[in-house]
């Protein structure tokens, strides 16, 4: 079986999106399925063909204003209208990739369409807030093209069902076997929250130095580790100065780097406004990490050991949860949650979610 996975980001390019095209490509090609990646090179000069570990990727001239939208060019497109796949799975309804990559799939006999929306509900800027007001029917009749819809959470199948009245297969991400060689080794003498990821308005970090000048109001030492770039950062930086709290930032580290830092804060904090699902989230999480994330997406981490879903805006309520997390490295006899399911139960290694894409959605 050949499958063509198309995405407007893969690596070296750094987020969720292009971690997870990574990661099932590179899984599928290790189960011996033929695997070309099409995806876009927005400004970077990357080569425009290279074997990526037994993963054939394919990179195609993008354009993204304010880092947004991903329109192909039409190099892309004709290139496109002659692959010859068995699946075609297309990525991130966000992108214009998307519609315009189904639409050709739609006019071609024996291919089988699968889109992973990765869809969370707006836009994160002024500007793609607007915009998808009118494009949130155009997404809709493109979706409905689509042989198999997956969305990566319950909680995003929500979503697809209440604004698309779509049904969708739900099997949520996996996470990198490399994370299972970590285990939590938080310090004892004080509080490190980390946040891992782009540094958007959004993700609402603000919150989290908020939550650490609270902490310094109580005696507790506390820092906040921003492992991440990105536009917000020195707003970020100017508000920690402002409010005399200490911070990190650390930018984007290497992969060992960045999991040796995860693995030794007090807990990850993830108060994101919009999150489909957050693999710096389930990657805590498979190493013990305490995370802690907003309602309602957080949801999706429900019933995980270590898992706290909190209202961001209530940040007495955000205070508390580190501060039973941090009695409960200082005393051995504190029990924080009882009665949680086991991690492993919910986190998947990758190699095991790329098994299910196949059986669940492929085939």
């Amino acid at each position: 079986m050949k499958i063509a996975i198309v995405a407007h980001a893969f690596p070296p390019y750094v987020g969720g999106l292009a971690y997870v095209v990574e990661n099932l490509s590179v899984n599928l090609a290790k189960m011996g399925f033929e695997v070309e990646v099409l995806t876009l090179d927005v400004g970077m000069g990357l080569p425009k063909y290279e074997e990526y570990k037994g993963v054939h990727v394919r990179r195609f001239k993008g354009y993204a204003p304010d880092d947004c939208y991903y329109i192909p060019s039409i190099e892309f497109i004709e290139y496109f209208k002659k692959v010859k796949a068995d699946v075609v799975h297309v990525h991130n309804i966000g992108s214009l990739l998307t519609p315009i990559a189904t639409h050709i799939v739609r006019k071609r006999i024996g291919s089988k369409i699968v889109v992973t929306p990765h869809y969370h509900e707006s836009g994160s800027k002024w500007h793609t807030k607007i915009a998808w007001f009118t494009y949130k029917p155009i997404a809709k009749y493109f979706l409905q093209r689509a042989e198999v819809l997956h969305a990566v959470s319950e909680y995003e199948a929500s979503l697809l069902k209440r604004d698309f009245k779509l049904e969708a297969v739900v099997i949520p991400n996996g996470v990198s076997e490399d994370v299972f060689n970590y285990e939590w080794n938080p310090p004892r003498d004080r509080v490190v929250l980390t946040y891992a990821g782009r540094v958007e308005r959004y993700k609402k970090l603000d919150l989290v130095l908020r939550v650490i000048q609270e902490l310094k109001r109580h005696g507790i030492n506390a820092t906040f580790r921003i492992i991440g770039e990105g536009p917000d950062l020195p707003r970020v930086r100017k508000m920690a100065e402002h409010m005399k709290v200490g911070l990190e930032a650390l930018g984007f580290l290497p992969r060992e780097e960045y999991l040796k830092e995860l693995s030794t804060s007090t807990a990850l904090v993830n108060l994101s406004d919009y999150e489909a699902y957050s693999i710096v989230t389930a990657e805590a999480l498979a190493m013990r990490v305490p995370a802690i994330t907003a309602e309602p997406w957080g949801r999706t981490f429900e019933g995980v050991s270590g898992a706290y879903i909190v209202n961001k805006y209530n940040i007495r309520e955000v205070v508390d949860v580190v501060t039973r997390v941090y009695n409960s490295i200082n005393n051995p006899a504190y029990k924080a949650d009882e009665k949680r399911l086991s991690v492993n139960e919910k986190i998947l290694p990758w190699h095991q979610v790329a098994e299910q894409i196949v059986q669940k959605l492929y085939l």
